[in-house]
């Protein structure tokens, strides 16, 4: 499925200030799981904000975006700022926030196979 121009609009415009800032990529993101999970097939798209378990810190939030169908997870996407493509420890610590989001959801999950995408800017 290609992308619409108005979509790939918002991408580009949030590209420059997203190397360092992730939620550059938040309304573009939204729009797009709006988009490819409708709301008149019964999906909802909700953003979640919650202090990472993995975290030393207290400032260290994260944002997830789950898409759910009748109230069950069915798909998620964390983003991550396009500047930690560069660093193995930041790829390192995506992919196991990754695990940590699969393991907070799984009790919830009503399908077989529940995927979930990081994101690192626009790099999935």
């Amino acid at each position: 499925m290609a992308w619409d121009a108005h979509t790939r609009k918002q991408f580009a415009t949030a590209l420059p200030q997203g190397e360092f800032d992730e939620s550059k990529f938040y309304g573009p993101y939204n729009g797009l799981l709006n988009d490819l999970f409708s709301k008149a097939e019964d999906f909802m798209v909700v953003p979640q904000y919650k202090r990472s378990e993995l975290s030393q810190t207290s400032v260290d939030f994260t944002t997830v975006f789950i898409v759910r169908h009748n109230d069950h997870p069915v798909f998620f996407l964390e983003i991550k700022p396009a500047g930690n493509l560069r660093h193995n420890s930041s790829r390192e610590a995506a992919d196991l926030q990754m695990r940590e989001r699969f393991r907070i959801l799984f009790d919830d999950v009503q399908i077989p196979i529940m995927y979930g995408v990081s994101a690192i800017g626009t790099r999935l």
